[in-house]
């Protein structure tokens, strides 16, 4: 059995950093530009520069590298705990990320030299176990969407933060010559640790960014370019299966045409930048007023469509008046017009067993009603009892 020195493992770790990072960098991160890749990106770049820092201390002895080194691996360590915190959308303190490697590298440095020399690497196992089992405890407790990707992630980082910590406790308890400390936690297997948690987490964070490109594909599929609402298909899709599932539940459906008033007139006065505004507010405005259940896509042009559940034709006059008066309040027209309004028509399923469509061409003939009647509100469609109110 051939056994390698401290020096060739640190290069064999450098080699094996290095080439991850820039496979990952160019492979992964610049397609994406996700924040957890660049947090990956970071804490890869940090192991590789830590090793770099150990070879410099172990070969050319030079006195301020290990400890530099230290100061490093905890950086790296914290970059990983702030990749997947990301991934949950959690708010990161980058400048946070110094305080713990700036404290391993201050203490390594003052006891290097002295008879408690151990304190260094165990304050530096302490920092990194601590940094890595929080890690794991972000994916445990948030069990993001993407779980099967990240369990892998999950269980290697608990396992190396484990490993980490009994490590510093062997340290402490046992002293770097013992036979038994050698076995269990000599150079060679931390390092064999530090590899199989980079291999993981590279796999796992690589799958992750695969995944969340393929989502963001889908979105663009189905989502209008211009509000983020649904665009017409996506919206006549889902607003038949909710429709379908609500009447054989007993639940009220409104569904409600929208137009915005005298559109072609804005884009003649102001230009289409200010009608585009227009539309962009008029969807904020919608956003505001329903619930996240709630449907809402773009038809065509200046004209919306909204699927309420739960609610009666009163309840959706209500609405589309809360979206007036919103609408308003966002408007991007220059200071001194009169604020864009848009015109609604309204119909609900009460007391009937209605399509979609035969409900949207009711909604629309109302909204046409509403035109007529001088626009700037929500006209009520035709009832079960076939009158029309207004």
């Amino acid at each position: 059995m051939v056994l390698l020195d401290r020096s060739t493992l640190m290069v064999v770790f450098a080699v094996m950093t290095l080439t991850m990072l820039v496979l990952f960098y160019f492979d992964t991160y610049r397609q994406s530009r996700a924040p957890f890749a660049g947090w990956w990106c970071g804490a890869v770049a940090s192991f590789f520069l830590a090793a770099t820092f150990y070879f410099m201390g172990e070969v050319q002895a030079v006195t301020w590298a290990p400890s530099v080194g230290n100061g490093v691996m905890v950086l790296g360590s914290g970059c990983v705990w702030a990749g997947t915190r990301s991934l949950a959308g959690r708010r990161i303190r980058p400048w946070l990320l110094g305080v713990p490697a700036t404290a391993a590298v201050a203490i390594d440095a003052g006891v290097r030299y002295s008879d408690h020399a151990r304190i260094g690497s165990i304050v530096l196992l302490a920092l990194m176990g601590a940094a890595i089992g929080l890690a794991s405890a972000e994916l445990w407790r948030e069990r993001v969407d993407s779980w099967r990707l990240v369990r892998s992630l999950a269980v290697a980082t608990a396992v190396c933060a484990g490993y980490y910590l009994s490590r510093m406790v062997g340290l402490a308890l046992l002293g770097p010559e013992d036979p038994l400390f050698q076995m269990l936690f000599g150079t060679g297997v931390t390092l064999l640790m530090a590899m199989i948690l980079l291999v993981v987490v590279s796999s796992s964070i690589t799958s992750l960014n695969y995944a969340r490109r393929t989502e963001d594909l889908q979105e663009l599929a189905y989502r209008d370019g211009l509000t983020g609402l649904l665009n017409r298909g996506e919206f006549t899709h889902q607003a038949q299966r909710r429709l379908r599932a609500n009447l054989a539940a007993g639940v009220d459906t409104v569904v409600v045409m929208a137009d915005l008033d005298r559109f072609k007139a804005i884009n003649d006065r102001f230009g289409h930048d200010a009608g585009d505004g227009v539309i962009r507010a008029f969807a904020v405005a919608c956003r505001s007023a329903v619930r996240d259940a709630d449907l809402v896509g773009r038809y065509g042009g200046e004209e919306f469509a909204l699927l309420l559940d739960g609610v009666d034709a009163e309840e959706g006059v209500r609405i589309a008046d809360q979206i007036n008066a919103s609408l308003a309040e966002h408007s991007s027209l220059p200071a001194g017009v009169d604020a864009p309004t848009a015109s609604f028509g309204v119909v609900d399923t009460r007391e009937r067993n209605a399509g979609l469509q035969r409900l949207l061409r009711e909604a629309d003939r109302a909204l046409y009603n509403a035109k007529a009647e001088g626009r700037n509100r929500a006209v009520i469609g035709f009832t079960a009892a076939g009158t029309q109110a207004s």
